[in-house]
């Protein structure tokens, strides 16, 4: 969107087509973002704005490999952009990853936010102690999500299965666990005070592991790591009993084995010390009871049409992959920032698709004429911002005040209002 939104403002009369596998625009923002996060969502009427232009069209519902190559598109098009994002979770990299129980954080997230490859990825949640592997915002989520209570997610976009699942859950200790200290966590501060507020769990944080100050040569750094270290201090007086879950929020233990059969029932840990920095560990061990884990540890790029991958990201030169085929975002230098962060990132590979385009003589190639002919050719069923406009109606409509919406979790239940 911000890369549409820097080619309309920058280059006159460029007609954009942006296509997804899904019905639905704005990818992260409906699938990836909280539930509980309604604020951070309302980046989508920026959104709107550029999809209103007379020079935009959203054609949603043309999955890639499937319904058409990214050769075909290549031949239709002056330009293409590559804003797919890293679609696939970092493994933990140890044994026993494979079990039953275990996901990553993309896998989990889609599944509680309605996404509808995921809709029936979580087969249960009858569990009683859960571990979620990692020390950035998704960790937060994922556990705070898992706590809330159905009051708490009035206010929410949870998807129905997703809520049936957790409030029944009989769920009582999560674990969040990172390799690094207190200090080195990359949770905002916002997030984690949200922790304090949950009304049916009490964040817990061991006192011995959290240092009495931090300073660097970076004031804002200092500002943002010592705001957490007090939050983590305060909960580290909390009086953790049988009345309340718990959430605890645990340092120094890298993951070494997930034990079970065929079903996740522990974790084994290595406890760490920092030696220069990083995380060394001592040889000393614990194992922490599980029946769920979901390692929230990153993301990289899959295979992608035999493209280059380098470093978990599409190999490219500032956003420049191959003749006249770009990428941005995510995909372009992996999965760090917020939202806003594509901006300027985006912009910048919009300099440089300008600066090998502009010049060049008009363009003898279909464009977006010439995908609704192949699209009608091969009975490819399409979605247009109009037609997504309905859909975000109809769920509007279907909510129970005061939730925003009530999520359409199958393309086909989509389609039917349409049809």
């Amino acid at each position: 969107m911000y890369t549409a939104g820097a080619l309309i403002a920058r280059c006159e009369g460029c007609h954009i087509d942006i296509l997804d596998k899904l019905a639905t625009p704005y990818g992260l923002v409906r699938a990836g973002a909280a539930p509980d996060h309604q604020t951070t969502k309302n980046v989508s009427r920026a959104y709107d704005k550029i999809m209103e232009n007379d020079n935009v069209r959203f054609v949603g519902n043309l999955n890639f490999g499937t319904d058409i190559s990214l050769q075909t598109i290549r031949d239709l098009y002056d330009v293409v952009i590559l804003a797919i994002g890293t679609p696939k979770d970092k493994s933990l990299g140890v044994s026993g990853e494979d079990k039953s129980g275990v996901f990553g954080a993309q896998t989990f997230v889609y599944w509680y936010n309605g996404h509808p490859e995921y809709r029936d990825a979580v087969p249960h949640l009858d569990v009683k102690n859960a571990i979620i592997i990692g020390n950035g915002n998704v960790a937060l989520d994922v556990a705070r999500v898992l706590f809330r209570n159905r009051n708490e997610m009035q206010n929410s976009d949870l998807a129905d299965h997703a809520g049936e699942m957790i409030f029944s859950s009989p769920l009582h200790t999560v674990h969040v666990v990172g390799r690094r200290g207190p200090e080195n966590v990359q949770f905002s501060s916002k997030e984690l005070k949200e922790l304090g507020d949950m009304e049916n769990a009490i964040p817990f944080c061991e006192p011995d592991v959290i240092p009495d100050h931090f300073s660097s040569d970076d004031k804002k750094e200092d500002k943002v790591v010592n705001t957490n270290l007090d939050l983590l201090r305060n909960y580290s007086g909390n009086v953790v009993n049988g009345a309340k879950h718990t959430l605890h929020l645990d340092f120094l233990l890298s993951p070494i084995e997930i034990i079970g059969k065929e079903t996740i029932e522990a974790v084994r840990f290595e406890k760490n010390e920092v030696i220069g920095g990083r995380p060394v560990g001592t040889g000393e061990f614990i194992e922490i009871p599980c029946d769920l884990l979901v390692t929230c540890i990153g993301y990289e790029m899959a295979n992608f049409d035999e493209l280059p991958i380098e470093k978990g990201v599409l190999k490219n030169d500032d956003g420049w992959v191959d003749d006249s085929l770009y990428v941005v975002g995510w995909a372009k230098r992996g999965p760090s920032g917020t939202i806003g962060t594509n901006r300027i990132d985006s912009q910048n590979v919009v300099d440089r698709i300008i600066g090998d385009h502009c010049a060049l003589p008009p363009s003898q190639k279909a464009g977006g004429a010439g995908l609704d002919a192949y699209c009608q050719t091969n009975n490819v069923r399409t979605v247009s911002f109009e037609e997504w406009k309905k859909i975000n109606q109809a769920e509007q409509e279907r909510a129970v005040d005061p939730s925003p919406r009530r999520k359409f979790v199958r393309t086909r239940d989509m389609l039917s209002v349409l049809n």
